[in-house]
């Protein structure tokens, strides 16, 4: 019993142990069962998803290998102004006719396994699946020479993953249907190595002047790994890059056994400079608009990284851009006029105009040599010390917005020196004692500018800058006069606008919109702020309209348009002109301008200080300091509006007289008083003046109607006269006449009274003698009046000489 009893006990827990190894044997079943269907879910999914993405995969055609798609580049109102790919850039090679060593450089640098694969390497394409998890998407491509082809050829260079699918698919097709020699030759053909050369038999040609068959392993190691970044490889601005990548190239066809170490060792010690042509040469069009697109790929590239290099010249992009054509066009002509007094070849400018009120860049003048992307552009990259056109920005601007000065705030133009001790002089070696901070920045005088600053403080002056998109850091008190590294006339253009634009500051933008070949869009979101108050904006501005109307910017004045802007320039230091026996001269002259519609900044100057002569160079007081003022003037005068209005003043700001003043502060309130109090006294005067003209006015009157009862009189008594006379005359004749009669009574009584003859005749000779006496009395008196006649006429003809004499 016993033993039975056990034997069934073992047999119980036999059956347990059996029974628990099949219920693990069930569960581990049942994990491997959903494990497999969800492989073939996901599987399925994967499938369905790569069906779709491959739906509308473009076909593969033959004509669309030849060539990768051009770029196209439109202006402000879509009109196409440029396509960035030529044919004429491109010199097609047979792939008989490419030398083994110039394959192997390639194959070993971009796709080491070109030979082994199908179109898709998977071990590349893992590897690059791992860069992207821990980098991001994007980070590291996979793409093989084949898939290569394929997205130059026939997708767009978008990163996404769609494309990604339909690239592999395509090449697996290429690979089916052309050979890898055929596959290769389209690549090396189609590749962009930069400067404008398409295709390895055409940059050979730019980098060295010869033939591929006539390069040594160092050059063809540089050629090969050019495509990756030609603008940031370029061995001609970034020698110490090229050579990097050169020597990663070399080190790629030792790992592939295409050369020995030594070899390889032997062309790395070779400097770049001495594998490239002794000038830079590029394929040129002298398209006007190239400058203008240099900037496009500028932003695009390298400053906001919308797209890479090889995406903007071969992505079939349509780039929607800010360009004015008719500006740009007439920056090119200017630039190049005969009429512009350049002093020789080597004098160069750069140019850059923007929209005012939107910080949109419309033209650029890359300089008089500019020909094609790539160049050294002036107008937008270069940099150089900006002279006293940076006083509104690091100086009184600052002085207005932190501290309100008035535009009369009174400073002293002196001898004076920088806070470490070192002196400060005048241009003109001159001082001008107490002088408003208006006259100061009119006749752009340095130790006001400078004691501007100082009163500001240099933290706060940086800030101000900042705001208007210079950076200066560390920043010096030099800075004031333009002592530090430099500007680009781009940045000072849109730095001026702020001024123009009651303070909103825009970051410069070039481009609208990219459509790409898929239809997808891309648009900018243009950055702006309030980057000061207005009232500092309107009263630089105020400020800046008289350099331009009676300052040193007079030559930029343009009748009926309302400008404002600044001369700068840079003086040769003294320590360059002991060393080579210079007389007096500048390395830069500027001038920044702007009006309500645009914002214009012009640089001239030398490259450097010596030309490829060794001779020295120099802007020269001849007239040549002037230059960029004439640009500035016949460039504004021919594309604005005569019908803008002016800039508008802010509430913020009062005008007294000739000043402006920021409203509410302590000195505006003590001018307001002090101006009313001239007002009600001038008021006072011209009242007083007024009641002073009526009393006149009413003294005259009476005057004049005294004098007319005077008159009166007068005549009334010059008529009583004559009268009275005229009756005393009648009275006498009257009497005479009666005495007359009575004598002629008397003689004849007396006749009657005589008793003889003799006494009658001795009485008749009396009366004939007294008769005669009388006569010759009478005679004597009509000759008198015949004198007194002739003396009459004698005044006459007198009279009538003086009126002869007189007319």
């Amino acid at each position: 019993m016993p033993n039975e009893y056990t034997s069934r006990q073992e047999r119980r827990k036999q059956q347990k142990k059996t029974g628990s190894h099949r219920q693990k044997r069930s569960w581990w079943k049942w994990i491997l069962l959903s494990l497999c269907a969800a492989f073939i879910l996901v599987v399925i999914a994967c499938g369905i998803t790569i069906a779709i993405m491959l739906h509308d995969a473009p076909t593969l055609k033959a004509s669309d290998l030849q060539t990768p798609q051009s770029t196209r580049i439109y202006d402000q109102d879509g009109k196409l102004v440029s396509t960035l790919f030529h044919e004429e850039n491109r010199i097609k090679i047979d792939i008989d006719n490419v030398p083994k060593m110039v394959k192997d450089a390639v194959i070993s640098i971009e796709d080491k396994r070109f030979h082994d694969h199908r179109g898709i390497d998977i071990r590349r394409l893992f590897g690059a699946v791992i860069a992207n998890i821990k980098n991001g998407w994007g980070s590291e491509g996979g793409s093989t020479i084949t898939q290569q082809v394929i997205k130059r050829s026939v997708l767009s260079p978008e990163k996404t993953l769609k494309r990604k699918v339909q690239e592999a698919w395509l090449a697996s097709q290429l690979e089916r249907k052309y050979s890898k020699d055929q596959i290769l030759e389209m690549y090396l053909n189609n590749i962009y190595f930069g400067h404008g050369a398409y295709g390895i038999k055409t940059a050979s040609e730019i980098y060295f002047g010869k033939d591929l068959s006539e390069l040594n392993l160092s050059q063809v190691a540089l050629l090969a790994g050019l495509p990756n970044a030609p603008s940031a490889d370029d061995p001609f601005k970034h020698p110490e890059r090229a050579k990097e990548r050169r020597d990663q190239v070399l080190s790629a066809m030792v790992s592939n056994h295409f050369i020995s170490k030594q070899q390889a060792e032997k062309a790395k010690d070779k400097p770049i400079s001495e594998l490239l042509r002794k000038e830079e040469k590029r394929q040129e069009n002298n398209d006007p608009y190239n400058a203008f697109i240099d900037t496009v790929y500028e932003q695009l590239v390298n400053q906001k990284k919308i797209v890479s290099e090889k995406e903007f010249y071969q992505g079939g992009l349509k780039i929607y851009t800010t360009l004015d054509s008719k500006a740009q066009q007439a920056v090119y002509n200017l630039i190049r006029s005969e009429d512009i007094p350049y002093p020789d070849e080597n004098f160069e400018t750069g140019i850059s105009l923007v929209d005012t009120k939107t910080g949109a860049v419309k033209a650029v003048g890359g300089g008089r040599h500019f020909e094609a992307i790539g160049y050294t552009n002036y107008g937008s990259d270069v940099q150089n010390q900006p002279g006293s056109t940076i006083k509104p920005i690091l100086d009184y601007g600052p002085a207005i917005e932190y501290l309100k000065w008035p535009t009369s705030h009174i400073l002293r133009d002196e001898q004076y020196q920088y806070s470490d001790g070192t002196p400060i002089n005048e241009w003109d070696n001159e001082y001008w004692g107490d002088i408003t901070i208006r006259r100061a920045l009119e006749w752009s005088r340095n130790i006001p500018a400078l004691k501007a600053l100082q009163a500001v403080g240099k933290d706060k002056a940086q800030e101000f800058a900042s705001e208007l998109g210079i950076d200066i850091d560390p920043i010096y008190e030099s800075a004031a006069i333009g002592g530090f590294d430099g500007v680009s006339p781009l940045q000072m253009a849109e730095a001026y606008a702020a001024f123009g634009n009651g303070g909103t500051y825009h970051e410069p933008f070039t481009v609208k919109k990219i459509v790409f070949p898929s239809g997808k869009e891309w648009k900018p979101e243009p950055k702006s702020h309030d980057a000061i108050n207005d009232y500092t904006a309107y009263m630089i501005t105020d400020m800046l309209k008289t350099v331009i109307s009676s300052g040193t910017g007079t030559q930029a004045n343009i009748p009926g348009i309302p400008v404002a802007g600044k001369t700068g320039s840079t003086n040769i230091p003294k320590e360059i002109q002991d060393q080579y026996g210079l007389g007096d001269g500048l390395l830069d002259s500027w001038f920044v301008g702007y009006t309500p519609q645009y914002s214009l900044a012009i640089w001239t100057g030398y490259p450097s200080l010596k030309n490829k002569d060794g001779d020295v160079q120099y802007i020269r007081y001849d007239g040549t300091q002037n230059i960029a003022m004439q640009l500035f003037r016949n460039l504004m005068s021919e594309i604005s509006d005569p019908n803008m209005g002016d800039f508008e003043k802010p509430d913020t700001v009062i005008s007294i007289g000739s000043e402006l003043y920021v409203r509410g502060t302590q000195q505006d309130q003590q001018t307001e008083e002090q101006a009313d109090q001239g007002k009600n006294e001038e008021n006072q005067k011209q009242e007083d003046k007024q009641d002073e003209e009526q009393t006149n006015q009413e003294e005259d009157k009476e005057k004049q109607n005294q004098k007319d009862e005077q008159d009166e009189e007068q005549a009334d008594q010059g008529k009583d006269q004559e009268n009275q006379k005229q009756e005393d005359k009648q009275n006498e004749e009257q009497s005479n006449r009666e005495e007359n009669k009575d004598n002629e009574k008397q003689e004849d009584e007396q006749n009657k009274e005589q008793p003889d003859q003799g006494n009658d005749k001795g009485n008749q000779d009396q009366e004939d003698e007294q008769k005669n006496k009388e006569d010759d009395h009478g005679n004597g008196g009509d000759n008198d009046n015949g004198q007194n006649d002739k003396d009459k006429q004698k005044d006459d003809d007198s009279g009538s000489d003086g009126e002869n004499n007189s007319s």
